[in-house]
C-alpha cells in the first residue's frame, strides 16, 4: 500500500453504506475476514450481503444468535442451513457438522434432515432434532428425508397412531411406507391407507394385512363354534351318566328292600312314584338345558354372521371404492400419454417417463370395478405405449445424435477459450467467457467419457482467464466506488451552491461541476440512478430559483427604463437652454438621480445611457464655450483624470443600488492600478501646477478626485500594498512623521512625548553622537543652533506629511491633530 492509500479512505470504512454495500458485494469468497468484519457493520444491508457471502459456521451461528435485525438473523440461520445440505461447492463434512452443530430451531434442523445427501450429517441433525423438535417433525421427516436409514430412524421414533397413520398415507418412498402400515394395528387405519395412501406399495401392503387379519379372524370364528359344540355335547352324556346311575342305585335299592315286610310295599310304591317324579323333573331340566344351549348357539352364530356381513359389506365398498380410483388413475395416466402421443414436439424425458409409467402399469394393473374395464385399460394401455415407444426410440437417436454433434461443439467451445489466453483486454476476456458459457450450456449433453475430459479442459482454461478477470473486475469496482466518492463529493458542492443567490458566478460554477460529472467515469452498480438524480436535483434546484429571479428582475429593469426614459426627456428639454448655471445644476441632479436608478436589460442599457449623455454632452459643450480655451482645457483635463479614476471603481451610489454587481465582487483588482493611478495623480499635480481653473471649480474637482482616489483605494486596497498609495503604508508613515516630530518636542526640554526611553533607536542615536561630539571638543552643545536644527527638521517633517498618500478619514484625523500639536509647539519654542 502506497503511502497515499493510507490516507484514502478505504470502501469498507467509507461513511456512506452504499459505498460500503458495493465493496461488500464485489468481494469474493475467498477474503472470508473481511466478510467477517462486514457482517458486524453498522448498516443491516451491508450485514446481510456479508451473511450471505459467510461460510463461517462459528460466526454463522454467532450471528444468528446476537445480532440485533430479525432479518439478518434469518439469514444467518438460512446460510447455515445451506451450508449443511451441500448447496455450496466444496464444502466439507466437517464444516457441514459444524453448520448442524450451531443449529437449534426444529424447523431448521427438520429441512437438513430431509434434505441431507450425507448420512453423518442427516443422523446429526436427526439426533439434535430428537432432542428439539415434535412428534409431528419426526413424522415428516419419516416421510421426506432422501435417505433410507433416516428416514427409518425417524419412523422408530414415532409412538403416536396418527403420526405413524400420516407416514403410512403421504410418504412418497415405498420403505417407510410400508413399514409404517406395519406398525399400524387399527382396522380403520388400515382400511385409510389401503383406499387412500399416495404410495400404490403402502396401499397394497395395507390390503394384504387387511385380507391376512380377515382369514385369520374367519378361521378363529370357526374354530369357536367347534369347540362350543363339543361343549354342549359333553353336557348332554354328563347328564345321561348321571340319570344312568341313579337308575343303578335305585334298582340296587329295590332289590334289597324285596325282602322286607309287606308293610313296606306301600312305601315302596310311593318312593317309586317319587322317583318317577324325579327322574320327569331331571329329564325336563335337561332338556331346558339343551334348549338353552341351542338357543344360545345360534344367537352367537347370528351375532357372528352379522358382524360379518358388515365386515363384508364395508370391505366391498372399499374394494368398490378402490377399483374405482384406480380405474381414475388408470385413466388420468392414458390420458396423459395418449395427450403426450398426439403432441409434435414431445421431450425425450417427458415421453420417457410416460413410456415407463405405462410399463408400470401394465405390469401392475389394480383391481378394477369389472372385467370389460379391466380389458379396456389393459387395451389403452399397450395402445398408448406402442405410440410413444417409437417416438421415444426417434427421440434417443436424435438425442444420441445431438450429444455426438455436441462433442464438436464443445472441442470448438475449449478451443476458443483457450485462445483467450492471447486477448490482453480483461473486459472484452470476461464478455466472451459470457458468451461461451451460454454456449456450452446450449450443447451440455455429451457422452458421458468425452464430457468429463472436455469439461475440465474448458473449466481449466476458464479458471486460468477468471483470475485475470477477477483482478480487473477488483479494480474496477474500486475505480467505481472511488467514482462514486467524486461524485458524491460534486452533490455536496451542487447542495451548496443551490441556495446561492450570486446568478452568474455560480451559474458557471455549476456548469463546471456538470462537465467534471462527464468526465468520472461510471460508479457502483446499483448506484447510479440515486446518485444521478441527487445530482440532477440539486443543478434544478438552482436553475429554477434563477429563472424566477430572472423574471423579477426583468420587471425591476422595466420600472428603471420608465424612470430612465423620463430623465432623457427632461435632459433633451433642457439642453437648448441658456440658463447657464441654473440648467448645469439641474442636470447635474437629473445625473446623480440617473445613477441612483438601478440597471435596466442589458440590451437596451447602452441605448438609453447614450440617449441621456448625448443630451447632456449637448448642453455641457454649450456652457462649455462660454469661457476661454485655457481654462476649458484645464477643467476638461482635470475632469478627464476624475472621470478615469471613477471609471476604475463604482460610486457608491451605484454599488448600492446593485449597478454593475458583477465587477463588484469580483475577487482581483484590475491589472497595472497601482501605476495607472499613479500616473493619474502625476497629471493631477502637473494640472494643479498649471493653475487657470478659478477656485468653485478647482474645489470640486479637488473633491471629486479626492473622492474618486478614496473610493478606488477604498474598493481596491489590495492592489496598492507595497506602493506610496497603500493606505496602511500611508497610516505607518504618518505615525513615523508624527512619532518623529513628538521626539523634536522632547528633545527641545517637553511636551507630551516623555521621556527619553520613549524617543525611537535612531533619534537617540543621533543625540548621543551630538553629546560625544560635544564632549570632544570641551564645550556645551549651543541651544539655539539646536532649536534651529529642530526647526529645520519639522519643515521637512511637514514637506514628506504634505507627500503622504491616502489614509482613511478616521485615521488622518487622529494623526492630524497630533502632528499639528507637536508642530505648534516646536513653533513655540
Amino acid at each position: 500500500m502506497t503511502l497515499l492509500d493510507r490516507f484514502r479512505t478505504q470502501p469498507q470504512k467509507h461513511p456512506d453504506p452504499a459505498v460500503r454495500l458495493a465493496y461488500v458485494v464485489e468481494l469474493p469468497l475467498s477474503e472470508s475476514e473481511q466478510i467477517a468484519a462486514a457482517a458486524r457493520d453498522d448498516d443491516v444491508r451491508v450485514r446481510r450481503a456479508a451473511v450471505a457471502k459467510l461460510m463461517d459456521p462459528a460466526v454463522l451461528a454467532a450471528i444468528a444468535r446476537d445480532d440485533s435485525d430479525a432479518g439478518v438473523r434469518d439469514d444467518a440461520l438460512g446460510m447455515l442451513r445451506d451450508i449443511a445440505i451441500d448447496a455450496f461447492e466444496g464444502v466439507s463434512e466437517e464444516v457441514a457438522l459444524a453448520a448442524v452443530d450451531a443449529l437449534d430451531e426444529a424447523r431448521t434442523l427438520a429441512q437438513i434432515t430431509k434434505a441431507a445427501l450425507r448420512e453423518s450429517v442427516g443422523r446429526r441433525a436427526l439426533t439434535r432434532l430428537e432432542r428439539t423438535g415434535g412428534s409431528h417433525i419426526l413424522a415428516s421427516v419419516a416421510r421426506q428425508a432422501a435417505l433410507e436409514p433416516i428416514r427409518q430412524r425417524a419412523l422408530l421414533q414415532l409412538h403416536d397412531r396418527a403420526d405413524v397413520l400420516m407416514v403410512a398415507l403421504n410418504s412418497d418412498y415405498k420403505d417407510a411406507a410400508a413399514a409404517a402400515v406395519d406398525r399400524l394395528e387399527e382396522r380403520d387405519d388400515l382400511e385409510q391407507v389401503a383406499t387412500r395412501a399416495r404410495n400404490k406399495v403402502a396401499a397394497k401392503r395395507a390390503r394384504q394385512v387387511l385380507r391376512e387379519r380377515d382369514e385369520r379372524a374367519a378361521l378363529e370364528i370357526a374354530v369357536a363354534q367347534a369347540a362350543q359344540a363339543a361343549e354342549a355335547t359333553a353336557a348332554a352324556e354328563a347328564v345321561a351318566r348321571v340319570a344312568a346311575q341313579a337308575e343303578a342305585e335305585a334298582r340296587s335299592r329295590a332289590a334289597v328292600e324285596v325282602a322286607r315286610a309287606a308293610e313296606e310295599d306301600r312305601v315302596l310304591v310311593e318312593a317309586q312314584a317319587l322317583e318317577r317324579s324325579r327322574e320327569d323333573e331331571r329329564d325336563a331340566a335337561e332338556q331346558q338345558a339343551r334348549a338353552a344351549a341351542e338357543q344360545a348357539d345360534r344367537e352367537v352364530a347370528a351375532q357372528a354372521a352379522s358382524e360379518e356381513a358388515a365386515r363384508r359389506r364395508q370391505a366391498d365398498e372399499a374394494e368398490v371404492a378402490t377399483r374405482r380410483e384406480g380405474l381414475s388413475r388408470m385413466n388420468q395416466l392414458i390420458g396423459r400419454a395418449e395427450a403426450l402421443a398426439g403432441k409434435e414436439d414431445i421431450s425425450l424425458k417427458a415421453a420417457d417417463r410416460a413410456v415407463r409409467d405405462l410399463r408400470e402399469a401394465l405390469a401392475d394393473v389394480p383391481p378394477l370395478p369389472s372385467r370389460k374395464e379391466y380389458e379396456d385399460v389393459v387395451r389403452r394401455l399397450k395402445a398408448a405405449s406402442a405410440a410413444l415407444t417409437p417416438k421415444v426410440q426417434d427421440l434417443r437417436e436424435v438425442s444420441e445424435w445431438q450429444r455426438w454433434a455436441n462433442v464438436g461443439i464443445q472441442e470448438q467451445l475449449c478451443e476458443k477459450m483457450e485462445a483467450l489466453r492471447a486477448e490482453p483486454d480483461p473486459e472484452a476476456i470476461a464478455r466472451r467467457i459470457h458468451d461461451l458459457q451460454q454456449q456450452w450450456r446450449l450443447a451440455a449433453d455429451v457422452p458421458r467419457q468425452q464430457g468429463e475430459a472436455l469439461w475440465r479442459r474448458f473449466k481449466t482454461a476458464h479458471d486460468e482467464l477468471w483470475v485475470r478477470c477477477e483482478a480487473h473486475f477488483a479494480a474496477q469496482a474500486e475505480q467505481r466506488v472511488e467514482n462514486l466518492t467524486k461524485k458524491s463529493a460534486l452533490c455536496e458542492r451542487a447542495e451548496a451552491l443551490a441556495a446561492s443567490s450570486n446568478w452568474v458566478q455560480t451559474a458557471e460554477e455549476i456548469k463546471g461541476l456538470q462537465a467534471q460529472w462527464k468526465s468520472i467515469g461510471p460508479v457502483t452498480r446499483g448506484q447510479e440512478k440515486a446518485i444521478w438524480e441527487r445530482f440532477r436535483a440539486a443543478c434544478d434546484r438552482f436553475f429554477t430559483r434563477r429563472q424566477d429571479d430572472l423574471a423579477k428582475r426583468k420587471t425591476m429593469w422595466a420600472g428603471n427604463f420608465a424612470k430612465k426614459e423620463a430623465l432623457c426627456l427632461k435632459v433633451e428639454g433642457l439642453a437648448e437652454s441658456i440658463d447657464w448655471e441654473q440648467t448645469a445644476s439641474a442636470i447635474r441632479a437629473l445625473q446623480a438621480e440617473w445613477k441612483t436608478i438601478g440597471p435596466v436589460k442589458k440590451s437596451r442599457s447602452d441605448a438609453i445611457w447614450q440617449r441621456f449623455r448625448a443630451g447632456c454632452d449637448k448642453f455641457f459643450t454649450r456652457f462649455a464655450q462660454r469661457h476661454d480655451v485655457a481654462r476649458a482645457e484645464r477643467i476638461a483635463a482635470r475632469e478627464a483624470i476624475c472621470v478615469e479614476l471613477e471609471a476604475l471603481a463604482p460610486s457608491p451610489s451605484a454599488v448600492d443600488a446593485g449597478e454593475d454587481a458583477a465587477a463588484s465582487q469580483a475577487l482581483e483588482p484590475p491589472p497595472d492600478l497601482a501605476a495607472t493611478v499613479r500616473a493619474l495623480r502625476n497629471r493631477w499635480q502637473q494640472e494643479i501646477a498649471a493653475r487657470g481653473v478659478d477656485r468653485d471649480t478647482a474645489a470640486v474637482l479637488d473633491r471629486r478626485y479626492a473622492d474618486a482616489c478614496r473610493r478606488v483605494i477604498a474598493r481596491w486596497p489590495s492592489g496598492f500594498k507595497g506602493t506610496d498609495l497603500d493606505p496602511e503604508a500611508n497610516r505607518r508613515r504618518m505615525e513615523t512623521l508624527v512619532t518623529r516630530v513628538e521626539e523634536l518636542v522632547a528633545s527641545l526640554g517637553g511636551g507630551p512625548s516623555g521621556s527619553n526611553a520613549e524617543m525611537s533607536p535612531q533619534r537617540l542615536a543621533s543625540m548621543l553622537k551630538e553629546a560625544m561630539a560635544a564632549n570632544t571638543i570641551g564645550g556645551k552643545v549651543d541651544v539655539e543652533s539646536r532649536r534651529r536644527a529642530v526647526q529645520e527638521e519639522a519643515r521637512q517633517a511637514q514637506a514628506s506629511w504634505s507627500r503622504i498618500g491616502h489614509v482613511a478619514d478616521e485615521d488622518r484625523r487622529v494623526l492630524t491633530d497630533r502632528f499639528q500639536r507637536a508642530l505648534r509647539q516646536i513653533s513655540g519654542h
